[in-house]
């Protein structure tokens, strides 16, 4: 994903610096996205043992004997070196943010949606990063459409428009086209409806639609 020119009244913050994922603690922030390039051999390597993952790995690690749970976990290729490597990676960042010693990992490999309605998790912060595949969508808070400017009348073609166009999700609505996605290997923080007295800043996310026969991996950590 390239780097977006964000405004000031945004509610995501993008940017290639990793420092850019302490923005989530910005009261207005409810995603903050680290864009980095795709590491190649990483990807070749989830490519290459896909259907050798199985269900994927899940469970709560700590941090100081996760490489050594990956080793033991993951199928041997290619690779694997590197892939644990970023897992690590990722998860020392977390965990230092976070000020916590353990995660709740979870590595999916994935032939359909996870989750593909627009939903907010019921957790304080998820750190996700696909691997293999398109990346996690999400709708900015600022594109949430009230009802009030969905109703059309004569001087109004705009509303007219987005009349015909918006989507209901509860009691807003949204523009599909206003959906945005991340690309293979950007680091996302998504803020959660348990995120301390921000329940309404919590990122609205789905997983992206998986045509027939693509593969797609995710990696998704919680500071624990």
């Amino acid at each position: 994903m390239q780097v977006l020119n964000v405004k000031t009244n945004c509610s995501y913050a993008a940017d290639n610096d990793p420092m850019v994922l302490g923005r989530i603690f910005d009261e207005e922030i409810s995603v903050a996205l680290w864009c980095r390039e795709n590491q190649q051999i990483v990807a070749s390597y989830f490519d290459t043992v896909f259907k050798r993952l199985g269900m994927g790995l899940r469970g709560v690690f700590i941090l100081q004997s996760l490489k050594a749970e990956l080793e033991a976990s993951l199928p041997s290729a290619k690779g694997r070196a590197e892939a644990i490597d970023d897992i690590f990676l990722l998860s020392d960042m977390l965990t230092t943010l976070f000020n916590c010693d353990s995660v709740g990992l979870r590595l999916a490999p994935l032939d359909a949606a996870m989750c593909p309605k627009l939903h907010a998790d019921n957790i304080p912060v998820r750190l996700v990063s696909t691997y293999l595949g398109e990346g996690t969508q999400w709708l900015p808070q600022e594109r949430l459409i009230s009802a009030n400017a969905l109703q059309p009348n004569a001087s109004n073609t705009l509303g007219t428009h987005k009349h015909k166009l918006a989507k209901s999700l509860g009691n807003v609505n949204y523009l599909e086209s206003d959906i945005m996605q991340m690309s293979s290997f950007d680091v996302g923080l998504l803020k959660g409806k348990a995120w301390p007295e921000q329940e309404k800043s919590a990122a609205l996310h789905r997983s992206c639609p998986v045509s027939e026969g693509a593969k797609r991996v995710l990696l998704t950590l919680d500071p624990m």
